[in-house]
């Protein structure tokens, strides 16, 4: 098919005129901007020019004029052998993402092959495996991988690029040469606070395939029913079995399923029960001893039971997550005094130890390389150990000491921390612990480039998502999709164009609108979580200290927010306060301004629910997040509502105005009531579309109660309860029920005194 000129200068303007509106509503900085430098980083791609989206970018494009042209008459031929994973998976994702099935009637092929050297590039021999070449030919399309890694990657690739057009289906002629830069594209699965389905759990290994992940961190914590002590395990935990299909579900798609066990700290899970409390170091649940034995054991257990359960995967993160107290315990201040270089020297012993062991039965080591480990001890790390978390940020004496020492090293990039609800991607003027949000978005291309531009070796990417808030998984995707795009291909494209086109790759063409659906999304999220007056939490205990020693700032907190006050009377007179609207009145504006915004939202969205091909579900949970964003604004518009109505009855009264007081407070109850009904409604739907995806949150399974203990020093917010209900914590702790309890006994009060009829409340 020919193409008319004039048609591809309007489709390159469109996208161009995309580009510009995404970068606006990213907020990405400056020199993201349209025309300013680098160009070759903010004009679109070739394929974007041509109305086409790819994620990760490829690394070479040589179009041609005009389209491809498909049908359903076209056929599949697998020179690569009959029912690879290759050829399944195109013949099933094209019939889901594009109501596309290949009857082979016609004379249109897509072949498939596997021909080793077909893509020759300057990187190691796993990039290589991993490179393809697809031709895009009329009546032919051509798929050739170096290996059947690269073969299956081609495919994915020939999916994101089918465009549905009349009856028919096109791609852009000419050919894709494409590689990996880096062999390793991490995501993080952090499971700690909740429990996927395994329909869930094989759904996004086959979007993470999608996006060209091949290997996947799964923190698993409690959510593993650890056979040598099933104690550990969760009521309901992921079995053997079930753990060693889904490791072959994963590697069948070339994505190596690591188990990520938190240990020697961040391990409550284990020393919460009585079975392992003489392992505390120091009496915390936080961090077990490192110089006992029997907890050296107990975690070498963890170790084989993980292995046991991932069969044929290569690699097992070993975690060392923020061990800040070290040989802190009393069996190991009796052989060296806890101190800087001692506690160093301690974290040291355990990764050469557990790389030791775990090297022994065929698995490369992964840990966090990080405090409290001192660069002078850098040279006494294992040859071989892989470090997940580089950053540019690091000393060059540092990244240089770790190369000089033979660990190899993943670029980290965290794109969910501590934030409610949903991750902060986007820059903006909304608050975030007291100052504009910084978008995390834009930070893998700059990361990736910037370790890069240093001349740091770093064989692949790590986009961490943690679960420390309770946030839903499919809030990370854009976050997981971004940090793999530059562990592929870091030179291009812009963040800007990344982000469009994982728009149209996950929702489906067309859908570029989904950018704005994020930011109202952000930014309700973090109205939300700014709102509250933090307050000590007394009824809980104090945490073990902080980060930098023992008993430092250790008083949790509460979020709450002062209701009006009650009212009250004497002598005829009804006294009411303004401390609500006095104290929270940027709040009450802010809400009504969000509230409107977010009603908007719910209509697109449950438009979305009718017009989107793929990913429905996603859209369920962002439409759960916006109702629940909405109640809280509406609650605190009610709250304003209500003092409105107390200031209104106040005063000195005679017998005359005490009907119409009565009916003011009465108003203000029925309002208060409305909302808690309004509330229940909201979280039975939250609750429906969340655990869709995931089981109950610390269900009970068998007749076993999940054993619920707060970590001794960590206070994420899912831990706060045992169950999905932490979220509505906060909203509790305003005491709605309570408070409207107390007015109703005032108002029946009131009315007998007055000697009017009790309303009936």
């Amino acid at each position: 098919m020919k193409c008319n000129p004039s048609d591809l200068f309007r489709t390159a303007g469109r996208a161009i005129l995309l580009l510009a509106a995404v970068i606006v509503c990213l907020g990405l900085p400056t020199r993201y901007a349209i025309g300013a430098e680098p160009v070759s980083r903010t004009v679109a791609t070739a394929l974007r020019s041509r109305g086409y989206s790819l994620i990760p970018a490829p690394q070479r494009v040589d179009l041609e004029p005009g389209d491809i042209r498909l049908d359903r008459t076209w056929g599949i031929v697998s020179e690569a052998g009959e029912g690879t994973i290759a050829e399944r998976r195109l013949k099933e994702a094209a019939a889901e993402l594009h109501g596309l099935e290949f009857s082979g009637s016609g004379a249109g092929r897509i072949v498939l092959a596997i021909k080793p050297g077909t893509v020759t590039t300057a990187v190691d021999k796993a990039c290589e495996e991993q490179a393809y070449r697809i031709s895009l030919q009329p009546g032919r399309v051509e798929i050739c991988g170096n290996a059947p890694a690269g073969l299956f990657y081609g495919v994915q690739s020939l999916l994101q690029l089918l465009r549905a057009d009349n009856g028919q289906w096109r791609v852009p002629a000419g050919t894709i040469t494409d590689w990996p830069s880096m062999r390793l594209r991490f995501i993080h699965w952090d499971t700690k606070h909740h429990q996927n389905r395994m329909e869930t759990l094989k759904r996004q290994i086959d979007w993470a395939a999608f996006f060209k992940v091949n290997a996947i961190g799964f923190e698993l914590e409690d959510k593993y029913e650890y056979p040598r002590h099933p104690v550990i395990g969760a009521p309901g935990a992921y079995t053997r079995a079930e753990m060693q299909e889904l490791t072959r579900y994963a590697l069948e798609r070339y994505v190596q399923l690591v188990p990520q066990i938190q240990a020697p700290s961040h391990m409550a899970y284990v020393l919460k029960h009585p079975e392992f409390a003489h392992l505390r170091a120091d009496n915390s649940n936080y961090h077990i001893c490192m110089c006992d034995e029997e907890a050296m054991r107990l975690i070498f257990d963890m170790y084989q039971d993980m292995i046991d359960a991932t069969p044929g995967v290569k690699y097992f993160h070993a975690s060392t997550d923020e061990v800040y107290y070290a040989g802190s315990c009393p069996k190991c201040t009796r052989k060296r005094p806890y101190n800087d270089i001692n506690r160093s020297l301690t974290w040291v012993e355990y990764v050469n130890r557990a790389f030791d062991w775990l090297k022994a039965r065929d698995r490369r080591m992964l840990c966090w390389v990080e405090f409290p480990l001192l660069t002078e001890h850098i040279s006494l790390l294992p040859r071989g150990l892989i470090n997940a978390e580089l950053v540019a940020e690091r000393s060059d004496e540092w990244n240089r000491g770790l190369e000089k020492a033979g660990v190899e090293q993943l670029i980290y990039s965290s794109q969910q921390g501590e934030e409610y609800l949903f991750p902060n991607y986007f820059s903006s003027s909304f608050l975030y612990r007291g100052k504009p949000v910084t978008g995390r978005i834009g930070e893998p291309e700059a990361l990736v480039n910037g370790v890069l531009d240093k001349g740091y070796k770093a064989i692949g990417t790590y986009a961490a998502a943690w679960d420390d808030s309770g946030l839903h998984d499919e809030t990370f995707w854009l976050g997981w999709a971004t940090v793999s795009q530059y562990g592929w291909s870091p030179a291009a494209p812009s963040t800007a164009q990344s982000v469009a086109d994982f728009m149209d790759v996950f929702y489906g063409p067309g859908n570029s609108d989904m950018l704005s659906v994020y930011r109202t999304v952000m930014e309700g999220a973090r109205v939300y979580q700014e709102a509250w007056d933090r307050v000590p939490a007394t009824r809980l205990k104090p945490s073990y200290g902080l980060w930098t020693q023992k008993g430092r700032d250790t008083t949790r907190i509460d979020l709450t927010i002062e209701p009006p006050r009650l009212p009250f009377s004497y002598d005829m007179t009804l006294v009411v306060g303004d401390n609500f609207s006095r104290s929270y009145g940027p709040l009450i504006a802010q809400t009504a301004e969000m509230a409107l915004r977010l009603q908007d939202l719910e209509i697109v969205l449950n438009d979305k629910l009718n017009t989107v091909n793929r990913n429905r579900y996603n859209i369920e949970v962002l439409l759960s997040l916006v109702r629940f964003e909405e109640y809280f604004c509406n609650t605190i518009q009610t709250l304003k509502k209500v003092e409105a109505l107390f200031l209104e009855a106040r005063g000195p009264m005679d017998r005359q105005e005490e009907a119409r007081v009565l009916a003011l407070l009465t108003q203000a109850h029925t309002l208060v009531a409305d909302n808690l009904r309004e509330r229940q409604v909201m979280w039975n739907g939250f609750q429906q579309t969340w655990e869709k995806s995931r089981f109950p949150k610390n269900r009970t399974v068998d007749g076993r109660v999940f054993f619920h203990e707060l970590d001794d020093l960590k206070d994420h917010h899912a831990d706060r309860r045992p169950g999905l209900d932490y979220l509505l914590e906060p909203l509790d702790n305003i005491g709605l029920e309570k408070w409207n309890r107390g007015l109703a006994d005032y108002i029946r009060s009131f009315a007998v005194g007055s000697k009017l009829p009790v309303p009936e409340l």
